[in-house]
Order: C-alpha cells, then sequence, then structure tokens
C-alpha cells in the first residue's frame, strides 16, 4: 500500500493561514450540524517538564478520519497525524504534524478574532515569542486590518528578535514594549501564545473592548492569565468545551462546576450566541481539538492530490 508521507515543509507549501481559517470555519459548522465531530483529547506528563499527547476526529464532509498524536520533552518534539478514508478505513495520508499543528492553532485563533474582535482593530499585542509566535500574528492579520504589532516576552533578545521577523516576514510594522502592561495598554486585540506555568496577566491592565486569545496554557497545570479576569469578559468561548474543562486551569478555577456561561465558536457561527455590540472584554481560550487538524490535513491532501494529478 502506498501511503502518502508528507512533509513540514510540504505542509508549509500547500497550505495558506487564510485557507486553513476558511476549512476550520466549515468543519465547525459542520460539528454543529452533526456531521463531524471530536475523538475525546488524552494525555499524560512526566518530569522533567514532558507530555504525550493524542486526539482525533471525524468528519463527514471531508470523508476523513483522523489521529494525531504528539510528545513534548525538553530535548525535542515530534507529532504525527494519520488520515483514513472515513468509507472505507484504508490510510490516505500520513502527515508531520509539527507545522500542521501550529497552522491548526493559529487558524483557529483567526477564526475566534475574527468572530469576536472589533472589526476595525488594527492594533496587535503578542506576547510570547517562541516557534507558534508568527503564525499567531498572521492569522490576527489575515481577518483584521492589522497595521501594528506589540511585542513583549520575558527575553528582551527575543523579543526584539521576533519584531524583526515580523517586520521581515509579514510587512507589518512591530515594535518591542519593555513592559507587558505598555503592550497591552489599549489594544484591541491581545494574543498569550507562551509556556507560562503561573498566571501573569493580571485583571485590571487590558482595556475596554479588548478581545484576548489564550493560546498556550494547554496543561492543566499552566496558565497565563488571572482566572480573576473572567469576571470581566461579556462573552468567554471555547474550540471545545470537553477539553477546556480537561485542561484549562484558568477556566476550571474560576467556573468550577457550573460552565453555563461558557460559549463555543460552533455557536458564533451558528449565530446562537453574538459578539456584544460594545463588550467591556472578550476572551477565546484554545485547547485544541481534532476536528481543527482534521480541517487543515484536509486542505493539505486535497493540495497534494491535485499537485499529484497535475504532475
Amino acid at each position: 500500500m502506498n501511503v502518502p508521507w508528507i512533509t513540514e515543509q510540504q505542509v508549509h507549501e500547500r497550505v495558506s493561514i487564510l485557507d486553513a481559517i476558511e476549512s476550520v470555519t466549515r468543519s465547525i459548522t459542520r460539528e454543529v450540524d452533526g456531521t463531524a465531530r471530536n475523538i475525546p483529547k488524552t494525555m499524560t506528563t512526566w518530569e522533567p517538564a514532558s507530555s504525550a499527547h493524542a486526539l482525533g476526529a471525524y468528519d463527514e464532509g471531508a470523508g476523513l478520519v483522523a489521529f494525531k498524536t504528539w510528545v513534548n520533552t525538553p530535548a525535542g518534539a515530534s507529532a504525527l497525524m494519520t488520515l483514513f478514508d472515513a468509507a472505507t478505513g484504508t490510510p490516505r495520508a500520513v502527515l508531520e504534524a509539527g507545522a500542521l499543528g501550529a497552522l491548526r492553532t493559529a487558524a483557529v485563533s483567526g477564526l475566534a478574532t475574527r468572530l469576536m474582535s472589533a472589526p476595525d482593530a488594527s492594533e496587535l499585542a503578542l506576547i510570547g515569542s517562541g516557534r507558534q509566535a508568527l503564525g499567531q500574528v498572521a492569522a490576527v492579520c489575515a481577518v483584521r486590518p492589522i497595521t501594528r504589532v506589540r511585542v513583549w516576552s520575558r527575553s528582551e533578545n527575543s523579543r526584539t528578535g521576533f519584531a524583526a521577523a515580523v517586520r521581515e516576514n509579514l510587512g507589518i510594522d512591530a515594535v518591542v514594549a519593555p513592559t507587558l502592561a505598555e503592550a497591552v495598554d489599549g489594544a484591541p486585540i491581545v494574543t498569550l501564545i507562551t509556556r507560562a506555568t503561573e498566571p501573569f496577566l493580571s485583571r485590571g491592565l487590558l482595556s475596554p473592548g479588548t478581545h484576548l486569545n489564550a493560546v498556550g496554557a494547554i496543561l492543566p497545570s499552566n496558565a497565563e492569565f488571572d482566572p480573576a479576569l473572567l469576571a470581566d469578559a461579556d462573552l468567554t468561548v471555547v474550540d471545545s468545551v470537553a477539553n477546556a474543562r480537561r485542561s484549562s486551569r484558568e477556566l476550571t478555577e474560576y467556573y468550577g462546576e457550573d460552565w453555563t456561561p461558557v460559549k463555543t465558536l460552533g455557536d458564533l457561527l451558528t449565530g446562537a450566541v453574538a459578539r456584544p455590540l460594545h463588550p467591556a472584554l472578550t476572551i477565546f481560550k484554545g485547547l485544541g481539538m481534532g476536528l481543527a487538524d482534521l480541517a487543515v490535513a484536509a486542505t493539505v491532501l486535497e493540495s497534494t492530490n491535485r499537485q499529484g494529478a497535475l504532475a
């Protein structure tokens, strides 16, 4: 059986961030109508600072079932995704999934920003400067008219280098903020993409009307923002309630057993919930879900097949 192996580089080459956002949008819409669904995420952790994860999804519209597994350790990380034909059960492709995961995370943030932020928002505060940060900027720029990015992270060298990367790769003005407070002050959109183990974004730092994407802390022991910040939110949204209840320290500490106020991207896409006209604060907490991975992988596979047919 000849199953295509799709490399990280090929993933980068075969799907744009805007294509990824649109594919995730379609898959989440099908999730709402019952023709697509997530396979719950499982994980375990061990010392030193290591974790293993698995998740999956089924999407009737794409005709695919997907499973992604990955391991993070201080010495390195790797991820793989296997796509199966939903009708026959035969494998369709295996993808190196590091780039895919980063693209999926960025695409979901882009979708949340499109649905939850002020339409005329022109500035982004990006907190964190690791390997997923540039994709987060690209995703927000794809859905909002961003003219300037403020950058802050704990390392001065890292934030300076990242600001230069934003200017070089995206052609967007990027400035380095000397403090976290100055980075977020007055910013209409703030994205957190860090590996923080303790909350660092305190209540009172964000300006009225801000939309916050919190997508870095995906382990139940980690947190990026003070859970008390949720008291100020007029709208709190997650990609998957099941995954958020399992893995979001911020939300579980604040909401306890009553998650009634927490909505999903699907609620927004179907109109069951709408962004308030003048919100004090909106918060999107992304934990990752297999359906978003499958959506982006399906787009990569479609492009791969199309290129093969043209070869």
